[in-house]
């Protein structure tokens, strides 16, 4: 999960803004008089976030936070997202309602991550060497699995979605089962970096990144580097 090769240092980070900022803007689209201005503060939030990362902060734990913010909360986005649209275009329910049913997956997912966050495990993805973190836990790279699993998922979703009334509720269920297994996928990354910050209070050492001299290479190497 926390990969911090520098040749895709930036590009995830700003997949994490464009992604969450797509969202953001249906989400704004289908109820502007409830989302607008919050949407608005949470992308300010968000680009914020994303470009202090990508230019600014050489400490891992931010990072870090970016990385699980991306896998843990882009399936119950989507979910949110898909139940608006169902309850409030399809099903034409009020605004208000539509709202308070679109956050229930979001509460349900907090819930877990709450839950998660509080368990213990025996083992870690994260390493302290000195001031800096190794990423012990591989990065999954069986392309050609990853690339079948979506294949298998999408020939089960068309002929679903054209059998049901509603598919984006259909979606929305799937989108949902989705957030539940990336939750307990890496319910081992939640408690690794858990432990990080632990040990970074307990120690009162700044973690940084174990190729840091690689990242303020890219870093300078961009325009918007040199000058932030």
């Amino acid at each position: 999960m926390f990969d911090t090769d520098p040749h895709r240092f930036m590009s995830i980070i700003f997949s994490t803004w464009l992604l969450f900022t797509i969202q953001a803007v249906f989400s704004a689209g289908i109820l502007p008089s409830l989302l607008f201005f919050p949407m608005c503060a949470a992308v300010v939030w968000l680009s914020w976030w994303c470009f202090n990362c990508a230019y600014r902060t050489e400490k891992f734990t931010r990072y870090a936070n970016l990385r699980l913010f991306l896998n843990l909360a882009f399936a119950p986005g989507f979910t949110f997202l898909l139940v608006l649209i169902a309850a409030h275009k399809q099903l034409k329910l009020g605004p208000v309602t539509s709202l308070s049913l679109a956050c229930i997956p979001l509460l349900i997912a907090f819930v877990i991550y709450l839950a998660l966050y509080s368990w213990r495990s025996r083992t870690t993805g994260l390493v302290a060497r000195g001031n800096r973190v190794e990423v012990t836990a591989p990065p999954f790279r069986n392309q050609s699995l990853q690339g079948g699993i979506g294949a298998a998922v999408s020939s089960m979703i068309y002929p679903m979605v054209h059998s049901y009334d509603s598919p984006a509720l259909l979606l929305a269920f799937i989108f949902f089962a989705i957030s539940l297994f990336m939750l307990f996928y890496h319910r081992v990354s939640i408690a690794s970096l858990r432990s990080l910050k632990e040990q970074k209070l307990k120690e009162q050492v700044s973690y940084t990144f174990m190729e840091v001299e690689r990242i303020r290479a890219r870093r300078a190497a961009s325009f918007i580097g040199r000058w932030s």
